[in-house]
């Protein structure tokens, strides 16, 4: 979103083509839109740059007890839960894709022993807006593991696997999916939040 893409714009002295540099690395920033194909496509985008890295940051929502509004999850890995391509594969999983994609554990160890107070596990993509407790429980059953839902990184990790790219997934929780006042919650976040937001980003590119 604009006001997802602003908050990281504002760290740094970007030029007219998204273009900056920090911390001795030369950034390239990308605003991907919603959704998997928004977020495969921008991840494309990095890849044909021949980037080092690709980092996709955003909002999630929060899918599992240990986590509040404000929360940082890093990811160790990314799965689909929307997907099923029938047997043999598993749920989540594209066939002759993996089901889990994986981010480096050079790249994890860097930013988790820079920021121990990220929590760090699976973040589970899909096309929707999770509000029904319902599939929430569904999800919950299917990926026991997860922390947090989105709706690009399990695509932009599935472009970067194909590319042959590393990529770090690091969500702020905007909302804890099932809370009664989730709704709310989500539409009042970027009154709370965009510092914090916007500063995970510096955290990670200021250790890598």
């Amino acid at each position: 979103m604009q006001c997802e893409y602003d908050a990281v714009a504002s760290l740094y002295h970007f030029n007219s083509e998204g273009r900056a540099v920090a911390y001795g690395h030369d950034l390239m920033l990308i605003k991907s839109g919603i959704g998997k194909v928004n977020g495969a496509l921008a991840a494309m985008k990095a890849c044909l740059a021949n980037v080092d890295l690709v980092i996709n940051t955003g909002l999630a929502g929060g899918i599992d007890s240990c986590l509040s509004q404000g929360d940082i999850v890093l990811a160790d890995k990314t799965c689909y839960h929307d997907v099923w391509c029938g047997s043999p594969n598993e749920k989540g999983q594209v066939q002759d894709l993996p089901l889990y994609y994986e981010v480096p554990q050079k790249v994890l160890k860097a930013v988790s022993s820079a920021a121990p107070e990220f929590k760090t596990g699976l973040i589970v993509t899909g096309d929707v807006f999770l509000t029904d407790p319902i599939r929430l429980k569904e999800i919950k059953a299917d990926f026991k593991s997860a922390l947090a839902v989105d709706m690009e990184s399990a695509a932009v990790a599935q472009t970067c696997h194909i590319h042959h790219k590393p990529y770090l997934s690091l969500r702020i929780i905007s909302d804890v999916v099932g809370k009664e006042t989730q709704l709310n919650d989500y539409d009042n976040f970027w009154q709370n939040m965009p510092q914090k937001a916007s500063q995970m980003v510096d955290t990670v590119l200021k250790n890598l």
